[in-house]
């Protein structure tokens, strides 16, 4: 079993875009895992990146990291908030009407992305976050407290805020926001190198430290068009851990060559509602 003092984890918020199936909740506790068992001089490989939660602790970590994920769309919005300030933040807030605009566009930038993602329920960019019946007044709420008060957390401190919490309880729309500011904090970017590529374009790198977040088992969850198969990723796990420390994270692995080497008692599986549902763990080759 890998080894994880917890007094030594960053105190703070975790980091990375609103993303559905992020690892956000366990990132800090993954990284610091990689530093106290495998120290701090080797690459890390976020192979199944998604929306940057690892590669976000990696940066703050001042550890050197290749950030891949297929869909070239994540990547580029976690650069795109990394690399613009605060008040690019403030364009992204949209009505229910433009977001509806923007879904329905065949050729979305990366601006059109980062509002669907942020104003989007579930962060699915298919469905506006709020409910038809208080869309328009959330919107616009949010639009004046960023307006009046230049705030995304601490909202809920505004005298504008105050006026109409009883009926509106929370602003998703801000929260996001807020989530987006912190990742403006990194630093040490020459540390990071971005890749859009299969996970198999890695199978000739050596001496690095590999976090592998694939798809779960079976669930229909689709890689380059096609249902995952997880046996074919296994196979290349197994073989490039023979000159690389690889790390899978998953909630169970079938195949007998990996054992588990660490378990998140807290982060459970939203498939089964988070009621004694499985546990993310770390698997490694035995």
């Amino acid at each position: 079993m890998l080894i994880l003092d917890e007094k030594k984890i960053r105190k703070g918020r975790p980091l990375g875009l609103p993303y559905q199936g992020s690892k956000k909740k366990i990132s800090k506790k993954i990284i610091e895992i990689i530093k106290q068992n495998f120290g701090t001089d080797k690459m890390i490989y976020d192979v199944f990146g998604g929306g940057g939660a690892i590669t976000a602790e990696c940066l703050l970590s001042g550890l050197s990291v290749h950030y891949n994920d297929l869909d070239k769309d994540a990547t580029d919005m976690f650069v795109k908030i990394i690399s613009e300030d605060r008040d690019y933040l403030k364009t992204l807030l949209v009505s229910r009407e433009e977001f509806l605009t923007i879904r329905d566009k065949d050729d979305k930038t990366v601006d059109d992305n980062l509002k669907l993602l942020i104003n989007s329920f579930g962060n699915k960019n298919n469905t506006y976050l709020y409910g038809k019946e208080h869309a328009d007044i959330k919107y616009r709420l949010a639009v004046e407290i960023v307006e009046r008060h230049d705030v995304f957390s601490g909202y809920k401190q505004t005298d504008t805020w105050l006026r109409r919490y009883r009926e509106l309880e929370r602003l998703e729309q801000l929260e996001r926001l807020e989530q987006l500011e912190q990742l403006q904090q990194l630093e040490r970017l020459e540390r990071l190198h971005i890749t859009n590529l299969d996970y198999k374009s890695f199978s000739d790198v050596k001496d690095a430290v590999f976090y592998l977040d694939p798809p779960y088992e079976n669930t229909k969850q689709y890689y380059k068009g096609d249902t995952f198969d997880s046996q074919s990723f296994y196979d290349w796990a197994y073989e490039m851990s023979k000159k690389n420390i690889v790390l899978v994270s998953s909630y169970e692995v079938s195949d007998d060559r990996f054992k588990c080497v660490y378990e998140f008692k807290t982060a459970r599986s939203t498939m089964q509602g988070g009621i004694g549902g499985k546990c993310e763990k770390l698997f490694m080759v035995k």
